[in-house]
């Protein structure tokens, strides 16, 4: 997983297995997500959905936490 978190509400967690993603991000590209600029890749980096993991706000442990727990549940069950 590679993680960047510069400041409290700009991170990126990104998990990669083969060619499947996992991306959490603050990137302001996606304005139409209701969560904006909160988003999420999922499958392939068009795919893109509300980000319903993190929050802004959060401590980075906690953001870091609910991510491999996400991560965890989305690729082992």
């Amino acid at each position: 997983m590679d993680i960047r978190y510069p400041v409290d509400s700009k991170y990126s967690f990104h998990w990669q297995l083969e060619d499947e993603i996992i991306r959490i991000d603050t990137a302001p590209h996606h304005r139409r997500v209701s969560t904006y600029p909160r988003h999420m890749h999922i499958g392939k980096e068009e795919n893109v959905i509300e980000d319903s993991v993190t929050e802004i706000g959060n401590t980075v442990e906690k953001n870091v936490k609910c991510v491999l727990e996400f991560v965890r549940s989305t690729v082992w069950e």
